[in-house]
């Protein structure tokens, strides 16, 4: 009597406009697990991939979100050889057949931010550990709403004539024998797919080609093509082949160092002093606080101030003649002191509680003119937070005008999902006003 198993990845691109979709496949998905269970399956593991990339201090840093999280560690599973360990990236059993409560949780963790490379992602999904060939059926979806050819990749080929794509291509289909069920944008890629066996695209209009506000997934109704999906799966007959030798890696991933897939090695010290479109915080985990340090090595007494704006109208302003209120504290007033013989020099911090109702906050000091300019301090602002992978934020003090007050950075938190730190280093006259459309318009560049 045949084995009735199966192993499907939901592969899912994770990049800023795709949030709609995370939602609408776990509002969905136990359509797709209904078919197998009237269908006697025995097993049914869910995989999942969601890829995102960004680029950090000149390159590219891509992040993979497992079934089991984002850690950078993940690849190593992949490509490693520990079988038991492998078994970490699919769901196990959960209610006697499959854990959807554990894919859907995964799903409202992940943070939809940056860019994508989705030939990259396609090429890790046809490297999963699959159950044997002969007793288990492979399922392969991908959703996506940019072209295949661009993301990350826009300003490079995917091969010649997609002859890498080609090689990823044949491998899920011609040896690890696996369905695909693309739903993305239509384009030269995707036309080269169809040409493969059991490969399924259904068109996904463009991000670029939605209207303000359009919600692109809105108009696919994934109720249906899950649970049509789930029953044309869960009554296909089995490959009975050996799938034999297949390259893996096609891209080269599994030599990539750690640090590719966003591991923190060298520090994680991200300089945005000259970064016009500033750093967005990893908000992946609910911050627990978000500290804002200012250091300067000369023997001089700087303030650090935060001007801040609530959601609701309220400003407020922490200093030290006003050290804290109910979103945030000063630890101390550093004085001047003799700084010249410490490596450290001064400091002085600032730390907000939660971003939560805060729409922004003005990170600012005073200029004393008779001491010099801002420059001459040696001085920074550091931003870390409360989640251990965001890299530390650094802003260096470089404006060499001569004026009493100097607004170093600003954090942006207009859009909560990806709030956003700007390096200003503008000198004004007077204490300034978090009003000021001069703030405002670094958050709409």
């Amino acid at each position: 009597m045949e084995e009735k198993r199966a192993d499907v990845v939901f592969v899912i691109d994770a990049s800023d406009s795709m949030k709609p979709c995370f939602q609408q496949l776990k509002n969905s998905i136990r359509n797709f697990v209904h078919p197998f269970k009237e269908e006697g399956f025995e097993s049914l593991r869910l995989g999942l991939l969601a890829y995102n990339a960004g680029p950090n201090n000149g390159k590219w840093v891509y992040r993979n979100t497992f079934i089991n999280g984002d850690a950078p560690e993940n690849m190593n599973i992949l490509y490693g050889q520990d079988e038991e360990a492998k078994e970490a990236l699919f769901t196990r059993s959960g209610d006697g057949f499959v854990d959807v409560d554990t894919f859907c949780t995964q799903l409202d963790k992940i943070q939809c931010c940056a860019d994508e490379n989705t030939p990259l992602a396609l090429d890790c999904a046809g490297d999963f550990p699959f159950e044997p060939l002969c007793s288990t059926r492979r399922i392969i979806v991908v959703f996506t709403d940019e072209k295949m050819e661009d993301g990350v990749l826009k300003n490079e080929p995917i091969g010649d004539d997609c002859c890498e794509l080609e090689k990823v291509m044949k491998k899920i289909t011609n040896r690890r024998r696996a369905t695909l069920y693309y739903f993305g944008p239509q384009c030269e890629a995707t036309d080269m797919m169809q040409d493969y066996p059991r490969v399924h695209v259904t068109e996904v209009k463009e991000y670029k080609q939605r209207e303000d506000g359009e919600d692109i997934w809105a108009n696919i109704d994934f109720e249906k093509i899950l649970a049509t999906m789930g029953k044309n799966i869960s009554t296909s007959v089995c490959e009975v082949v050996d799938e034999g030798e297949y390259q893996r890696a096609v891209y080269g991933q599994d030599g990539w160092d750690l640090e590719t897939w966003g591991k923190d090695i060298s520090g994680g010290v991200i300089d945005i002093t000259h970064v016009t479109e500033g750093a967005v915080l990893d908000v992946s985990e609910p911050l627990q606080w978000l500290n804002a340090k200012m250091l300067w090595k000369t023997p001089i007494d700087l303030d650090i101030h935060a001007f801040y704006k609530r959601t609701n109208g309220y400003a407020n302003h922490i200093f030290y003649q006003k050290k804290k209120d109910g979103y945030m504290e000063l630890d101390h007033d550093a004085g001047v002191g003799d700084k010249l013989d410490s490596p450290a020099g001064n400091e002085e911090n600032i730390r907000c509680r939660t971003l939560n109702g805060i729409e922004r906050i003005l990170i600012a000091t005073k200029i004393f003119p008779q001491h010099g300019c801002f420059s001459d301090y040696k001085g920074c602002v550091q931003i870390t937070t409360s989640n251990p992978r965001q890299p530390m934020i650094n802003v260096n003090m470089e404006s060499r005008k001569r004026l009493d007050w100097c607004v170093i950075a600003m954090i942006d938190n207009r859009n909560p999902e990806k709030p956003r730190v700007f390096a200003i280093n503008q000198v004004i006259a007077y204490a300034p006003d978090v009003d000021d459309p001069r703030w405002l318009n670094y958050g709409n560049n």
